[in-house]
């Protein structure tokens, strides 16, 4: 009994030296030290010298990340152990873990290159160098890292760098955390086979990575069985349609193929079997079809993306149409997104496949841009957990249902673009608590709500474009006082600006109430407001413009009735896109516009303006659009311009400029568009401007410019269809809110459109008319087979129309009248199929007229593009051609193919009537008797007529007597 006894209590004495050993060992662990780390034992020497020597190799460290790790100092600051971004053992003091990621912060924090000094940090598991620039020298993944084979996490993200990714990496087998993901970068890997020497691996991302030759990553992949998260988002992968035997993907939970080009059925992908699954993004992945069948049965699935996997609808054999979805059984669906996905069918049927469980925590919903139809279900509102529902861009119908405004957790709302009608009132938003932004633009709807009442949600983001409001404006908004974004342009609001416009909008950055009625004049306090984005044109505005906001980048009040003169530039310096014209603004452009250094579109046409253009505007050096037309500038070609190199549009038409073109015009190899017409320039053409190999748009009619056309019109790249030229696509940047521009089209001056249309659609067109031009047209003209619009009427051009204007296939509009031009109407001009006007008249051209359907069919539309050639004969016209010279029947004055006309005609009177006159003169003055008979008869004749006259003026005299 003692003995047991004895046992007992020495087990019991094991058992708690045990327990107190234990708690010994946790609260070592659990202790801190400063900087996330124990103050002894501090860290290894050869260890410090490494991570000195990492610090050597940062060339930059404009945040001083590194600013704490120093070799000499205190002892506690030569520990490194304490330095920013280490941390070492709290038993060993060996560096474990390198955090230096920047967090995806601009710029990095570093700059500089990873040194192999890393080597010396055997103990080291995790290292992060994420979002920084430690690419060079060689700009190419290290492969020394392979030999770090302690690294459990390796996190390389965002460093740009380029070639091949390292196989070596596979040499770090206990490695479970690997992002080399980076996108707009050229890294690349060509064998995948090395991930399978990593078989510990859980979290793999490899996001931007080309990945184009490397076919089995489906097989690679598979040969992971631990892991739980891929990420393969725009690695140039070709398909996912192959085939695995067996899936060991069975704790995979997320997986991102979104950006890739896979083009095949979605049902033949090989990933829809793995019902471990959490969140998969498949977004933008070109997949078409039906969905599987074995989707329903991926209860896992918290958020689904298949969003933008669209194709081009002119191809639609309805074959691909997504016309079923059952997703009923997935009731942990938080997230689902079908946007862009060519999705047809009723939008009623669609709900009612979506998961209706009893928690149902669907929470995010996107369906827009689809070609959904229907109406929207009253009983919607029982999705009650629903955040985000976004579903215009569709063909929906009828009425906006009440039961929309139970949904009160709603914070996203958006219908626009559709056929919905009816009045919206303040009962659809009865219990929207949450909502945040909402958005009813492009519908037939009514918004009927009451000055007074106060919605029961903080609304940022409001968008009733194309919506009726008016006639008053909707006094309801007052309430919203933290609107950031206003659309209720083209709301049939006629009314004045309100008093509390103000205080009520004090915190909004983007304002658009174009396209309205407003009246009365703009708020004096406008400029204290926040504004960035202001948009109210056409509408009926006047009086002057007030201070504008200080930050406002985007101003376009065109197409009021403002007057007075232009807003000086005192404190809104942000101004990027300056929009005033069609206004009644006077004065000059002031020299405080200058201070618009970052201004880049500037439109001040068709106003009242005057005087000279500043010189000092050239210090916008990102300006692209120039447009001051129709107003009274003056002086010479703006200087200016010169500095302007990356200037896309330019429109001085239609004031008083004078002076010669400059040489430096060439320069400007930017320019797509130049409108020059309606001044007083005078002089050539400077040969340069063939330089503007982007030019596709070139107007200086009505000036006096003289000489010939410019050579080398080949260089003219933009003009020409087999031009393969990327030049600046300027109006991606602006906005449709700018000017429109007209010009002289199949014989009259026609609006072709909005700036952005001219410019995208390539219209090209070359207008010189109405000058004093010279010389003959260059048979290099030809090579311009791109243009379309071609005007060279009203000049004094002489010569031939080139032989082989029938391979300018584009032309549509062709105007040669009232110049000099001689010789046939090339036999290539019917060729010209896609011509509808063409103007040839009052010139001096000869000969048959070309056959052809084409010519024929514009004689019948316009029966004076022949007029004043009187040389010209044959079918449209009744002058026939001779058979023996097709020589019109024009009673001998007509010209013959010879190319012999009227002026010969004349030329020959002359010089018989000369030659026999002389003829006469040398007879008398060489035959004497023929002299004298000829005095005598000359004598009598004066005696006969003299008798006749007086005995006339006698007889005269008596009768008046």
């Amino acid at each position: 009994m003692v003995a047991t006894m004895h046992r007992l209590a020495a087990t019991m004495l094991v058992l708690l030296c045990c327990c107190c050993l234990f708690l010994a060992m946790q609260q070592q662990q659990l202790q801190p030290a400063a900087g996330g780390n124990r103050a002894s034992p501090s860290c290894i020497p050869h260890e410090r010298d490494a991570l000195l020597a990492f610090k050597q190799g940062v060339t930059g460290d404009p945040g001083g990340v590194l600013s704490s790790w120093r070799r000499h100092g205190r002892h506690d600051e030569q520990d490194c152990c304490r330095w920013r971004g280490v941390r070492c053992s709290n038993r060993t003091g060996h560096v474990h873990e390198l955090r230096l990621g920047s967090g995806g912060t601009f710029p990095p924090d570093l700059f500089g290159q990873i040194s192999p000094s890393l080597l010396a940090l055997d103990h080291l598991e995790h290292l992060d160098l994420s979002g920084n620039d430690l690419a060079v020298p060689t700009g190419r993944l290290p492969e020394f890292l392979g030999s770090l084979k302690n690294l459990k996490y390796l996190n390389l993200s965002g460093i740009p760098f380029y070639g091949g990714v390292p196989p070596q990496l596979g040499n770090l087998s206990r490695l479970q955390y690997l992002d080399l993901s980076y996108f707009g970068g050229d890294t690349n890997s060509t064998d995948l086979s090395w991930l399978t020497h990593i078989p510990s691996l859980q979290y793999l991302n490899l996001n931007g990575v080309d990945l184009s030759t490397v076919a089995d990553w489906p097989r690679v992949m598979n040969m992971l069985p631990s892991l739980r998260a891929l990420h393969l988002s725009g690695c140039s992968l070709a398909s996912a349609n192959q085939s695995l035997p067996h899936l060991n993907l069975t704790n995979l939970e997320e997986l991102d193929a979104s950006g890739n080009s896979f083009h095949h059925p979605m049902v033949t992908s090989w990933f829809w079997n793995i019902t471990s699954l959490r969140i998969l993004y498949l977004s933008d992945t070109t997949m078409y079809g039906q969905f599987p069948d074995a989707l329903g049965d991926m209860t896992s699935l918290q958020v689904l993306d298949l969003s933008f996997n669209y194709y081009d609808d002119d191809y639609d054999d309805g074959k691909d149409r997504i016309m079923t979805l059952d997703l009923k059984n997935l009731c942990n669906l938080e997230v689902l997104y079908l946007d862009l996905s060519h999705l047809h069918g009723d939008v009623g049927e669609l709900f009612r496949n979506l998961p209706r469980c009893s928690l149902n925590k669907l929470q995010e919903l996107g369906l827009s841009s689809n070609h959904l139809t229907g109406m929207l279900p009253r009983w919607m509102g029982q999705f009650m957990s629903l955040v985000v529902l976004n579903l215009g861009g569709n063909n929906l119908n009828g009425h906006v249902p009440y039961e929309i405004g139970k949904l009160s957790n709603l914070t996203h709302l958006d219908l626009n673009t559709n056929k919905l009608d009816g009045t919206i009132t303040e009962e659809h938003f009865a219990s929207a608590r949450s909502l945040q932004c909402i958005d009813l633009s492009y519908n037939a709807l009514k918004i009927e709500i009451s000055s007074d009442w106060q919605p029961p949600s903080t609304l940022e983001y409001v968008n009733f474009a194309s919506c009726q409001m008016g006639p008053l404006f909707p006094g309801w908004l007052q309430w919203n006082v933290s609107i950031a974004y206003l659309d209720i342009s083209s709301a049939g609001i006629a009314d004045r600006i309100p008093q509390w416009f103000f205080h009520a909008f004090s915190n909004v950055w983007f304002m658009n109430i174009s396209n309205n009625q407003l009246n009365g004049t703009l708020p004096v306090d406008m400029g204290s407001m926040s504004l960035q984005e202001l948009y109210l044109s056409s509408n009926k505005l006047t009086g002057q413009i007030p201070t504008l906001p200080p930050n406002i980048r985007t101003l376009d009040l065109s197409n009021n009735f403002l007057s007075g003169p232009l807003p000086s530039a005192t404190r809104s310096t942000n101004l990027n896109q300056l929009s005033l014209f069609s206004n009644r603004l006077t004065g000059h452009i002031p020299k405080s516009f200058c201070k618009y250094q970052q201004l880049f579109v500037l439109d001040l046409s068709n106003n009242f303006l005057e005087g000279e253009p500043p010189l000092c505007l050239g210090v916008t050096e990102y300006m692209e659009f120039v447009t001051l037309s129709n107003n009274s500038l003056s002086g010479k070609f703006p200087s200016f311009l010169q500095n302007l190199t990356k200037v896309v549009f330019l429109d001085l038409s239609w004031n008083k400029f004078s002076g010669r073109l400059p040489m430096w015009i060439g320069s400007l190899t930017s320019l797509r568009v130049i409108r020059l017409s309606h001044n007083k320039f005078f002089g050539s053409i400077p040969m340069n401007i063939t330089n503007l190999s982007c030019l596709q748009y070139m107007d200086l009619n009505n000036n006096k410019i003289s000489g010939s056309l410019p050579i080398y019109l080949s260089n003219l790249k933009f003009m020409t269809n087999t031009s393969m030229m990327r030049c600046n696509d300027g109006p991606d940047r602006i906005d449709s809110h700018l000017n429109s521009l007209s010009t002289v089209w199949k014989g009259q001056e026609l609006n072709y459109g909005s700036i952005q249309r001219i410019v995208l659609t390539s219209m090209t067109s070359i207008d010189l008319s109405s000058n004093d031009l010279t010389g003959e047209i260059p048979e290099e003209i030809v090579v311009l087979d791109a243009l379309v619009n071609l005007n060279l009427s009203r000049n004094h051009l002489t010569g031939v129309i080139p032989k082989k204007i029938g391979e300018m296939r584009s032309l549509q509009s062709l105007d040669l009248s009232r110049n000099m031009l001689s010789g046939e109407i090339p036999a290539t001009m019917s060729n010209l199929t896609f011509l509808s006007y063409l103007e040839l008249s009052y010139n001096d051209l000869t000969g048959r007229i070309p056959s052809g359907v084409q010519l024929d069919t514009l004689y019948a539309g316009y029966p004076s593009m022949y007029i004043g050639n009187i040389g010209l004969c044959g079918h449209p016209l009744q002058n026939n051609c001779s058979s023996e010279r097709h020589a019109p029947k024009q009673g001998g004055l007509g010209r013959t193919e010879e190319g012999y006309g009227i002026p010969f005609f004349y030329l020959g009177l002359g010089c018989g009537f000369v030659v026999g006159i002389w003829i006469a003169f040398g007879v008398l003055l060489f035959k004497r008797n023929w002299r004298i008979a000829c005095f005598r008869l000359s004598d009598k004749l004066y005696d006969k007529v003299y008798v006749l006259v007086a005995t006339w003026a006698r007889a005269r005299q008596t009768q008046t007597d």
